[in-house]
């Protein structure tokens, strides 16, 4: 497996080279993936432990889920309008910030609400960074770049799973939400360094010039 990974991160490197915008974002994805690794095994026994049943657990990650499918379209619609580096900058600072504020909260209630946003922020945010590496990506080798980046953060993923037990027994608990709001702070402060991909004209512009 890791060889695999290294393998893969050696290809995703040479195929990316001359495309800075796209190592940003890969760099920030496998951050992402790493904090998201730390925190998986431990985020439902926190729940469990902060008073929340698992029908409560169920139906905070139903709700989590099916939220965004209607926050997506318009999050897509005003990026194509108004430029994607906004949204994808700014949703992943504040979702960044909500991880070590799980850790803080200790009534069920809040936690939920606190869980259920963070879950809505980075599920909708999600599309729009998507979108964005296609942008950056050259029309020739899309499918492989994001064929690779996708087998990159899964083994990126498994490998922060592997060590979560070592993590959280090092820094406990609320030290694994902190380091893992730590890692998605980073990954989204490598954003800032994107260049705003060129958008083509909008039609109605087009028609004006023309005439």
């Amino acid at each position: 497996m890791i060889r695999q990974g290294a393998g893969a991160l050696r290809e995703m490197y040479g195929l990316t080279r001359g495309l800075g915008n796209l190592r940003v974002m890969l760099g920030s994805g496998l951050l992402g993936m790493a904090a998201s690794g730390l925190l998986n095994p431990v985020m439902p026994l926190y729940l469990r432990s902060r008073g929340l049943g698992f029908q409560e657990i169920g139906a905070l990650y139903t709700v989590g889920a099916l939220l965004p499918i209607f926050v997506q379209p318009v999050l897509g619609a005003l990026s194509d309008r108004h430029g994607r580096k906004p949204f994808v900058v700014g949703l992943s600072l504040v979702t960044s910030l909500m991880v070590p504020a799980v850790a803080l909260v200790d009534d069920p209630q809040p936690l939920a609400a606190v869980m259920i946003l963070k879950m809505l922020l980075s599920r909708s945010a999600a599309p729009v960074s998507n979108a964005m590496v296609a942008d950056f990506a050259p029309a020739r080798q899309r499918a492989t770049l994001f064929a690779l980046l996708d087998a990159t953060s899964n083994l990126v993923f498994v490998a922060a799973l592997f060590a979560s037990s070592a993590v959280i027994r090092a820094l406990s608990v609320a030290g694994t939400f902190f380091l893992a709001g730590g890692l998605f702070l980073a990954g989204s402060l490598l954003l800032l360094g994107l260049d705003e991909p060129a958008r083509p004209p909008r039609p109605e512009a087009a028609r004006g010039g023309a005439g």
